[in-house]
């Protein structure tokens, strides 16, 4: 059925005037700390509570800049959630890879008690971490936050992998051995290229959670030379007050990174979303 140019103008009308509203709806939160960030101390407790600053300053951002966030923290969250990215995704994807391309006695039972892990909540994981890291003695070191969160990553990353690989033609990987190719190189040279929207997507994805992830961060490790950012956040507060315009300065700070990820990734990841919702 046709539908007229004045319904098709309603629906888009509606239709933006909805996403409109959700958007500003899950932004709200980041611009109101976004101002807040350039308040100053008393602005900020003022009563009813102002949106945009009274007097704008970057008194919050040089108490953000003064401690241990931009040297100590942020680094450590960085190399962090890289390092652990890197390891969970080169996992995964070859995992995925064997779970899509080879069947073999127990495979169906292990991917579903691989997706049964990942319904586990990590809370329950987290007094084991802790005694792992102590008889270890790896707590309080980069080692035991990489291994967690590689761990924790790696049965939502095989799931997603398996369906990109499901979705590429076995018949060009027998095409690449009948020109020569072994099983790694027709994997290496044609079914990895292939995938990279689903790589990079799971690789974004990983960086994202880990760079925010708290839990983990605060309970195995206590020691400021090794803090991650969101635990640093602490900083900012004490037994009596709260710098909220700092707080809300280094939030901003903490956000900047994966904001510029998501600019210049953005275009793999929204292709990447499009063929596994076609795919689907």
């Amino acid at each position: 059925m046709v539908r007229s140019k004045l319904q098709q103008r309603i629906d888009a009308i509606v239709t933006n005037g909805l996403l409109s509203f959700f958007s500003i709806i899950m932004l709200f939160p980041i611009l109101y700390s976004f101002m807040t960030s350039f308040k100053s101390a008393e602005n900020v407790i003022t009563i009813p509570p102002t949106f945009f600053p009274v007097n704008w300053t970057l008194d919050g951002y040089r108490l953000a800049t003064q401690g241990y966030l931009l040297n100590t923290y942020v680094p450590n969250s960085a190399i962090n959630a890289l390092a652990a990215a890197i390891i969970s995704v080169t996992i995964a994807t070859l995992a995925s890879y064997v779970f899509s391309r080879y069947k073999f006695r127990g495979s169906q039972a292990l991917e579903i008690a691989i997706l049964a892990l990942f319904m586990i909540p990590g809370l329950t994981n987290l007094v084991s971490y802790y005694r792992i890291g102590t008889e270890l003695k790896i707590l309080n070191t980069h080692t035991i936050i990489i291994l967690v969160y590689a761990a924790t990553e790696l049965p939502f990353g095989i799931w997603v992998m398996r369906s990109f690989f499901d979705a590429i033609p076995v018949e060009l990987e027998e095409a690449a051995r009948v020109d020569g190719c072994t099983n790694v190189q027709a994997l290496l040279k044609v079914t990895v290229p292939l995938a990279i929207p689903g790589i990079f997507t799971v690789f974004l994805l990983a960086v994202v959670y880990f760079w925010n992830e708290f839990l983990f961060a605060v309970t195995l490790l206590s020691n400021n030379a090794v803090r991650t950012a969101p635990v640093g956040l602490y900083d900012y507060q004490t037994t009596f007050e709260v710098s909220y315009h700092a707080l809300n300065a280094a939030s901003m700070i903490i956000l900047i990174p994966m904001v510029i990820l998501f600019i210049f990734g953005r275009k793999i990841f929204f292709r990447a979303m499009l063929e596994g919702a076609l795919k689907g």
